[in-house]
């Protein structure tokens, strides 16, 4: 049975792609992070009560799903009672009536307030992981094409032979 050898033109023309990729997808992540972090030091906490949950249906690629969102009530650093709809809804719901949840809201507008969930880092968490994932097989394959070129003795072979030519010298 015959070995295939592979070239490494696609391991040369892949890998600077992946390493772009990973870093737009890591200063991406990167900027909506700082973007959150931002706007969330801006906002005060507050405790609420989930007093709805709204249900609508929504057209995605796989069809048609309900969705739920939480309606909100909490009471400023100044007592005025504000109630919200979360823009974040969940199927399986992720509040019922009743809940107390943290509220975190802009004191000049209080109505746009959000509920302080996990959820709302999740593209953070998307795209510095696809991003490192990225970097991560880009590494790979820089690590594989240095191998071949060692074992073709092409350019890092020859920088090995002048770096052993010079120990010997020296």
């Amino acid at each position: 049975m015959n070995a295939r050898v592979r070239s490494p033109l696609g391991i040369i023309i892949g890998l600077p792609m992946m390493f772009i990729a990973g870093m737009f997808f890591l200063s991406f992540g990167w900027n909506i992070r700082a973007d959150l972090e931002r706007q969330m030091a801006a906002m005060i906490p507050a405790q609420g009560v989930v007093v709805e949950v709204v249900s609508r249906t929504v057209n995605t690629n796989s069809g048609n799903r309900t969705f739920s969102y939480p309606v909100v009530e909490y009471r400023t650093a100044t007592g005025e009672l504000i109630r919200f709809e979360s823009t974040l809804g969940g199927n399986p719901p992720a509040f019922q009536t009743g809940d107390r949840v943290e509220v975190l809201y802009d004191p000049q507008t209080p109505q746009s307030a959000l509920v302080n969930t996990w959820e709302h880092w999740l593209p953070v968490y998307i795209f510095l992981g696809a991003g490192g994932v990225m970097i991560g097989l880009g590494s790979l394959m820089a690590l594989d094409l240095g191998l071949k070129l060692l074992k073709l003795g092409g350019l890092l072979g020859l920088i090995g032979a002048i770096l052993w030519r010079r120990r010997q010298q020296g």
